[in-house]
């Protein structure tokens, strides 16, 4: 059985008629864009011809989406588990340890509050089943909310005279409503602080976000970096504040790469954070629990089985695809056992290479993979993990970039966006639902799914 992915593209009449003149203006006039390294504005690329799924393989994403959810709350409360699993990263990669520095501030029990991101590929399973491969949980950071519903919305107004129908995607005020939910339920009385990086080019999508919180919930925001956080902002009794303003919620559109700590300011904002009242999204723990590392040792039934039921734990399992160490033991299909590292440089194009942190465009595959490989000390290697590539049959589409129509060979990933809150770290959930999804379709050639990054386009679900 041959995996049932199908493209069902604009008749080639249609496809001149609206595209990319209409699907441009849409982009444009919606909010969809992006600043360019020159300071321009540029809309997001994105796909012409929607996609039609297998179903099955949509429903099983969106329902994993709440149980990876509530099993990651409970890894990230579990003190022991992260240390134990993570005491040799935190040896090899400085980021780890600040990371445990920042936690090991923390000034008691808080709330938690979670706007995620479950990101898989459709797999062929050995019984001819079609089921979610995990790439990645994303519990920092999950952007292009606003922008994915943007594209779901111009799908619809492009098709507004056939009978195509689309799976309905407003992950950008799911991902808004979360937040003010549990603002409210925290009788929260400060700002929101969304923190960003420096010379941010997806600011539009989070711009959408913030007003959203203003206009629809009645919140407050500010903006800010690390650095400014670090350097003016001060705790008062226990409460955190910047620029006078009480900060009931930070809110992490950054600071998920080294990259983003290239100071002893954007540190010291860290820690004020979890040595304050206000609550991380996400919390120090949350983000050592989001490393790839601990991804690998959740790919097992019996570990999972420490943190959900062994029903779920087996739902899980089956989701996930092959891990190893590279200095740890591993037993091929074919049954040789050896190293992970001399595995995957016997097969580099099954594997990815991938460093414990989170955040795209920082694997390795093929010839740069064994590169990395071949130079990469014991030590170094702690850093890194090598997970099993996710293969899935290529097809035709056709995207947008800069305005113009190109066909292309792609594969696909879909991520369903989550948001929940728990009161305390032994709470059961208050709310934990999917809230839309973000659909990014990449050309054959590309290994990274980063849209900002050019390596993918936003599409959309036709039923």
């Amino acid at each position: 059985m041959t995996l049932n992915l199908v493209r069902m593209p604009l008749k080639m009449n249609e496809l001149n008629h609206h595209s990319p003149k209409e699907a441009l203006e849409f982009l444009l006039a919606h909010g969809a864009v992006r600043y360019t390294d020159t300071g321009q504005v540029t809309h997001l690329p994105c796909s012409l011809t929607p996609w039609k799924p297998d179903l099955g393989f949509v429903t099983e994403t969106e329902e994993l989406t709440t149980l990876y959810t509530e099993m990651y709350h409970r890894v990230a409360q579990d003190d022991d588990f992260l240390h134990t699993e993570l005491e040799k990263a935190r040896q090899a990669d400085e980021f780890i340890e600040r990371l445990f520095q920042a936690k090991s501030k923390e000034s008691g029990p808080k709330p938690s509050i979670y706007l995620n991101r479950n990101d898989c590929m459709p797999a062929n399973l050995s019984d001819g089943s079609i089921w979610p491969k995990q790439v990645e949980m994303n519990l920092m950071a999950s952007a292009l909310g606003e922008a994915s519903s943007v594209v779901y919305r111009m799908h619809r107004f492009l098709s507004q005279h056939t009978e195509r129908r689309f799976k309905e995607n407003y992950a950008g005020r799911g991902l808004a409503r979360g937040l003010a939910e549990a603002y409210k339920a925290m009788n929260a009385t400060g700002i929101i602080l969304l923190l960003i990086p420096v010379g941010e080019v997806s600011v539009f999508d989070q711009r959408i976000t913030e007003t959203r919180l203003v206009e629809e919930h009645g919140l407050k925001t500010m903006r800010a970096s690390l650095e400014e956080l670090g350097e003016q902002g001060e705790i008062r009794a226990g409460d955190l504040y910047f620029r006078g303003h009480q900060v009931s919620i930070a809110y992490f559109r950054t600071g998920y790469s080294p990259r983003h700590y290239l100071s002893e300011a954007a540190w010291n904002a860290r820690n004020l954070i979890e040595e304050s009242t206000a609550v991380s999204v996400p919390s120090a723990r949350t983000q050592l629990a989001n490393t790839k590392l601990i991804q690998l040792v959740l790919s097992t039934e019996e570990v999972l089985s420490k943190f959900v039921s062994a029903e779920v734990a087996a739902r899980l399992a089956r989701s996930c695809v092959a891990f190893t160490k590279l200095d740890a033991p591993f037993t091929g299909t074919d049954g040789t056992t050896e190293l992970g590292r001399d595995h995957a440089l016997k097969n580099p194009d099954d594997w990815v290479l991938k460093p414990h942190r989170e955040g795209g465009g920082n694997n390795f595959f093929g010839q740069e993979l064994i590169r990395e490989l071949e130079h990469m000390s014991a030590r170094q290697s702690e850093a890194f993990i090598l997970m099993e590539k996710i293969r899935q049959p290529v097809f035709d589409s056709v995207r947008m970039v800069e305005g113009q129509a190109i066909p292309c060979r792609c594969f696909t990933e879909l991520g369903f966006f989550g948001t929940a809150f728990y009161e305390a770290p032994d709470a059961q959930a208050r709310e934990n639902i999917a809230n839309g999804y973000l659909l990014r379709t990449k050309d054959e050639s590309m290994d990274e799914g980063l849209v900002l990054g050019g390596f993918s386009f936003l599409d959309t679900i036709q039923l």
